[in-house]
């Protein structure tokens, strides 16, 4: 019988101590999928602006990639405008995020890659941010 309860105890103790160290090692980052799931949600943003024409978002979770597509009216939206549409479009997008309000580190661990929609056979890409970086790239001249 003492064996059985030292037994017990013995279990009891190297469950807890496994329960403890899971929960310490549990990452505060949010995930592929909750990323995504806010840029598709926030996309809305954008095509509230003046002389956006046409939005998109996909995703790649095996690249690590998020794609925002844009067509816009450049007669409406300057390179500048269209920068700064985009910045508050990720801050919005952040601002939902349960770890990070900041889109940089949101979106650290991963690609991003803004894209012109319709015409775009001059300059499909028009930004990129790559994994592990905080600052896009613009393209855009």
């Amino acid at each position: 019988m003492q064996r059985t309860i030292y037994l017990f105890a013995l279990v009891i103790m190297f469950t807890s101590v496994t329960i403890i160290a899971g929960c310490q090692g549990e990452s505060k980052k949010d995930t592929f999928s909750e990323v995504g799931q806010r840029l598709s949600e926030s996309i809305k943003q954008i095509d509230k602006q003046p002389g956006i024409v046409l939005t998109g978002f996909a995703a790649d979770p095996k690249e690590k990639l998020f794609k925002v597509g844009i067509e816009f009216d450049q007669s409406q939206i300057s390179s500048e405008q269209l920068k700064k549409i985009v910045t508050d479009y990720l801050s919005y997008a952040a601002s939902n995020s349960s770890t990070s309000t900041n889109w940089g580190e949101m979106l650290k661990p991963y690609q991003l890659r803004i894209e012109k929609l319709g015409d775009a056979q001059k300059t499909p890409v028009i930004a990129v941010k790559d994994i592990g970086s905080t600052e896009i790239k613009w393209l855009l001249k």
